[in-house]
């Protein structure tokens, strides 16, 4: 039987992603992006993070199609990192998040299909397992923001 370990992070209510620990970087406190005037309904704007401006996104609202609450400020943001191509320098954004993420031991018996809410789980998730009844997709971050037209600011 195969383990690994998972970052759970929270998007809603009973609802989580699921992600490499290695594509995460630092979680930040009270953010602040700039707001940018016709960004992607799920699109919080551009978060300063160390020299650079990254996107801030709202994952419950781009997975549930909706749009974010601009008004209901998020308490974190999550780092993320991806690579476009093997040689190419890594791109960074960042998730809304209510909540610290956790982590989580997975072993394949978890295994489980997709959570049928949203159409964008095949073109996100790498896998799905099941924890404490629910269905958490691991998510790709660079799937996460190629499909986001929140950018991909370096």
């Amino acid at each position: 039987m195969s383990r690994a370990v998972a970052r759970l992070v929270a998007y809603a209510e009973g609802r989580s992603i699921a992600l490499a620990p290695h594509t995460t970087h630092e979680i930040l406190e009270s953010p602040r992006p700039t707001w940018v005037p016709g960004a992607a309904a799920h699109a919080l704007g551009l978060l300063p993070w160390r020299g650079r401006r990254i996107p801030l996104i709202d994952v419950a609202a781009l997975v549930q199609g909706g749009m974010t609450d601009r008004a209901d400020a998020c308490r974190y943001a999550l780092v993320v990192a991806w690579q476009e191509a093997g040689e190419a320098a890594l791109s960074y954004g960042a998730l809304a998040l209510h909540a610290l993420p956790q982590m989580t031991e997975v072993s394949d018996v978890q295994l489980c299909p997709l959570p049928g809410d949203s159409g964008l789980w095949p073109r996100l998730a790498l896998s799905c397992f099941s924890h404490e009844g629910q269905a958490v997709p691991v998510v790709d971050t660079a799937r996460l923001f190629s499909a986001t037209s929140a950018g991909t600011a370096r």
